[in-house]
């Protein structure tokens, strides 16, 4: 079989620490794929309890 570069996305809500869990999920990637095989891995942890009150503008 031909060799193929595959990405798979996720997205899940979670109260723990995000750098951990993706630490895990990583691991559990190489662990699958083998460490010289996983090409990039990124873990991006965005914020849903935090309420700015200044990020709206009045509209004139």
């Amino acid at each position: 079989m031909a060799r193929q570069l595959i990405r798979v996305e996720l997205v899940f809500v979670t109260e723990d620490d995000g750098e951990q869990v993706g630490e895990r999920i990583r691991e559990s990637v190489a662990m699958i794929v083998g460490r010289e095989a996983l090409e990039e891995f990124r873990v991006r942890a965005l914020p849903l309890d935090t309420k700015r009150k200044d990020h709206l503008r009045p509209v004139d």
